[in-house]
């Protein structure tokens, strides 16, 4: 690809021009056409290494490309999402926290890559393709659980140490045990869809969740913010959560997986 950009914002099409956008195993091409765009998306065998968006010039044409009707304008923004549904954290350590302690990990996210035409409006919203397919899964009872994703045991303490992949979101999360027991961290729902997203350096992180644990079985606060030792001291906010909610709500996020053996 030739004239690499910047990706996440606004940019304008050209009839003559493709972009292309390649990012974990998703491969779009986008063409502005007259009234509208041609968006062809490809699914990849190999992992890319970067996030890139480029310009090309030449003649090839867009395969088996969607047309969508847009009028007008040739503006074209192209934003990073959560993914549409909770994640599940599924411990493969040992992490055991204690009465009135709090434990800070971090999680990798694959990002959605979403395109709307004109303005970013809910209305305005093209299409949105996965980076990486996540596995689906089913958080809690059989008859009062959510479904989710899961996004396996990856962890780290430290930020720096959880060696996010381009594609990758940095999902911070606060553990706070507020109850009288202690807690082994077995299965963990992170609500992502309710997080918004913010660049630091050159890295997509999410807001910091804070999650109350009082007990199994009992609903805890759930919290987002942006912290200064993660975000800095101006957060620059690059997308908004899927769903708009207040800052602190109440949730379950915690489930122990009941060992059924047969006498």
């Amino acid at each position: 690809m030739s004239r690499k950009q910047e990706i996440w914002g606004k940019h304008e099409g050209k009839t003559s021009e493709i972009t292309r956008l390649r990012g974990g195993y998703c491969s779009l091409g986008m063409q502005s056409i007259t009234g509208g765009w041609l968006i062809q998306y490809e699914k990849a065998n190999e992992l890319a290494g970067e996030l890139s968006l480029g310009l090309t010039t030449d003649n090839q044409s867009i395969a088996e490309a969607q047309v969508y009707q847009t009028g007008r304008s040739s503006v074209l923004h192209i934003l990073p999402a959560m993914p549409p549904k909770p994640i599940v954290f599924r411990n493969s350590k040992k992490i055991s926290i204690r009465q009135h302690q709090s434990l800070r990990i971090y999680l990798a996210v694959p990002l959605y890559i979403q395109l709307y035409y004109k303005q970013v409006e809910s209305d305005n919203l093209l299409c949105e393709f996965e980076t990486e397919r996540l596995s689906d899964t089913w958080f809690g009872e059989p008859d009062s659980g959510t479904p989710a994703f899961t996004v396996g045991s990856r962890f780290a303490l430290q930020a720096k140490e959880l060696a996010a992949q381009p594609h990758e979101i940095i999902v911070p999360v606060n553990i706070l045990n507020n109850s009288s027991q202690l807690l082994d961290l077995q299965r963990l729902l992170v609500r992502v869809d309710l997080m918004n997203i913010y660049l630091v350096n050159h890295q997509l992180i999410a807001d910091l969740g804070t999650i109350e644990f009082k007990g199994q079985g009992h609903t805890g606060q759930l919290n987002f913010a942006t912290d200064k030792t993660i975000h800095g001291a101006t957060p620059h906010q690059i997308a908004k959560s899927r769903i708009a909610s207040n800052r602190t709500i109440l949730g379950h996020s915690f489930h122990v997986i009941k060992q059924i053996t047969q006498l």
